[in-house]
């Protein structure tokens, strides 16, 4: 109290003796400058008032956040705020934010810490690491070259900047890292990332060099050895990943890993024999480790091309392994695989269908399993299924394509179209999907369409034989451009001389151009391929007849007849035509 008490008496002495002052311009300057020294003291007396005020709720704040009360120490750091406009108090608000997930309001704080302290890397990497979790890569990688430009020797920022372009910009990851290496010299860190993303590159020499350049520095490292001889092995460079490994199974044998990395260098050697050895080996081990038990199966699986007398074996591999791990795809995938082989549709189709069930998310199998289902004409079952399948891998054009080909199998144009148009946009250059899809839109006389879609999967492939036979004989079908048709068809038949599609086409071109000798001759040889259909015998009869001879004409038309007795054209030539 007597401190108010003498601070207010001295102010108001300073007071009155302004007051009393009077108007000379010496008393006027000493005046003023009394009031100016007397402002300064209050302003800083409030702004320290105000600091502490701030502290003190920073302080709270720091210790809620000890506690993991985020949401109490926001409201901490706001009052704060009101106090001090200080960049750390926005920093602290914006790591809780992104502790609770409220990225807009981290991102919002985070930045005004930015423009307050823009020379702080601190705020620029919290900044950065806030994108980072909001899938931002984009603005995450701005705010990391923010921080090179203040400090371009912060290798912590290089090396994260390398990590965000990796997934985006691998090139340009793979710069950083070269230059971190010829900078910072050779760091194994450092090495290991860049042969990593070589090999995600298909790069398999240079992330070799990698490799290499990490054992020099670490040269008992077995791992290492082993990644460099599977890299060698990617890279086609068998004879280096078998001397690597070869060497490592001379100072110990014991590593069953290693043995059947060896065997499956001599698989790829196509030395079959000494790969055989190295697998019975190890089955006479009695490993354990189902995933060397697996990797034996699939060498096994790769040498039955070889020697289809390793067949029982390699099923009764993964049989047992089936019945070892009942919830693993894998097994039923090779299981299905080896009966595909075998042309045992039914069989290779309850095995994939097993692996959809087992992973779902499997586009091979639902493509295979799909295909067995359309090879055993199941075309109901197969659409079934397929609507199982777009739902779990909504963006695979096979699955559609499936469903397509299943609707024309049904004789439903109409319903087909949708579902090619849906996997030609997904795969556009799918030549496979364009044929088909230029066949159903052929068949519906949506000529303009579908010849739109010839020229484009003749643009993309000018020697595809399946669309120079179909687009030929639409053109000739319909009486159009018959020169190009025949030079189109006469490719198809040079590239495939025993289809039977593609020699009736070329002759019915011919028959077109009323060039009906020629007809006849390739007519005839689609026949005697034994494949032909009721409409390649409906054409030879339709040739012999121009030919004038009537009674052939007349025979081939009742061979079509009886393959396909709801003709009524070819009925009506019986009848009528002979005569």
């Amino acid at each position: 109290m007597n401190n108010n008490l003498k601070s207010l008496s001295s102010l108001t002495c300073i007071v009155g003796i302004f007051f009393l002052a009077g108007c000379s311009s010496s008393q006027q300057t000493f005046q003023s400058s009394g009031f100016d020294r007397l402002d300064k003291q209050l302003q800083d007396k409030t702004q320290e008032l105000r600091h502490d005020r701030a502290l003190q709720h920073f302080i709270e704040g720091t210790a809620l956040d000890a506690k993991g009360s985020f949401a109490e120490a926001i409201l901490e750091y706001q009052e704060a705020l009101q106090s001090d406009q200080n960049a750390s108090i926005y920093y602290a608000i914006s790591r809780d934010y992104l502790l609770l997930n409220k990225f807009d309001r981290a991102v919002e704080t985070a930045s005004k810490a930015v423009q307050l302290e823009p020379q702080n890397i601190s705020f620029h990497e919290n900044l950065g690491t806030i994108y980072f979790n909001a899938s931002r890569a984009d603005l995450a990688i701005h705010e990391y070259e923010e921080i090179i430009k203040i400090d371009s020797n912060n290798v912590a920022a290089w090396i994260a900047l390398a990590h965000l372009y990796q997934p985006v910009q691998p090139q340009k990851a793979l710069e950083i890292y070269e230059k971190m290496l010829e900078r910072n010299g050779e760091q194994l860190d450092i090495l290991f990332q860049s042969a990593q993303l070589y090999t995600a590159l298909g790069q398999f020499n240079e992330a070799a060099v990698k490799y290499k350049r990490m054992l020099e520095l670490d040269p008992d490292n077995k791992p290492l050895k082993k990644q460099l001889a599977e890299t060698y092995a990617k890279g086609g460079k068998l004879d280096q990943a078998c001397l690597i490994l070869e060497t490592m199974i001379e100072s110990d044998s014991s590593d069953a890993e290693v043995v059947a990395a060896l065997a499956d260098v001599y698989l790829d050697q196509k030395q079959f024999q000494k790969a055989i050895n190295l697998y019975e080996n190890l089955l006479t081990r009695g490993i354990k480790n189902t995933e060397i038990k697996l990797r034996i199966g699939v060498g096994f699986f790769g040498l039955t091309e070889h020697d289809s007398t390793l067949i029982q074996k390699t099923r009764g591999l993964f049989e047992d392994l089936h019945k070892e791990v009942p919830n693993d795809w894998r097994p039923c995938w090779y299981l299905g695989a080896l009966a595909a082989n075998q042309h045992k549709d039914s069989l290779a189709g309850t095995y994939f269908e097993q692996v959809t069930k087992l992973e779902e998310h499997h586009a091979d199998a639902w493509w295979f399993f799909g295909s067995s289902l359309f090879e055993q004409g199941k075309y109901d079952k197969l659409l079934e299924e397929m609507e199982k399948a777009q739902k779990a891998i909504p963006n695979d054009f096979r699955l559609y394509l499936l469903q397509g080909l299943a609707l024309t199998r049904m004789e439903k144009q109409e319903d087909a179209v949708q579902p090619l148009q849906k996997a030609h946009k997904l795969n556009p250059k799918d030549l496979n999907t364009i044929s088909t899809l230029a066949l159903t839109l052929d068949g519906l006389h949506r000529y303009q369409d579908s010849d739109s879609l010839y020229e484009e999967g003749l643009k993309l492939d000018p020697k595809y034989a399946l669309l120079l036979n179909n687009y030929g004989y639409s053109l000739a079908e319909r009486g159009l451009q018959l020169q190009r048709a025949l030079e189109m068809s006469k490719q198809a038949v040079t590239a495939e001389p025993d289809n039977s599609a593609y020699l009736d086409t070329y002759g019915w071109i011919f028959f077109r151009l009323e060039n009906y000798n020629d007809a006849a001759v390739y007519i005839e040889k689609s026949i005697s391929t034994g494949k032909a259909s009721a409409v390649v015998h409906e054409h030879l009869g339709d040739v012999y007849f121009k030919l004038g001879r009537k009674e052939q004409a007349l025979d081939s038309w009742k061979k079509a007849l009886e393959m396909d007795s709801k003709n009524e054209a070819v009925k009506e030539k019986i009848l009528h035509g002979a005569n």
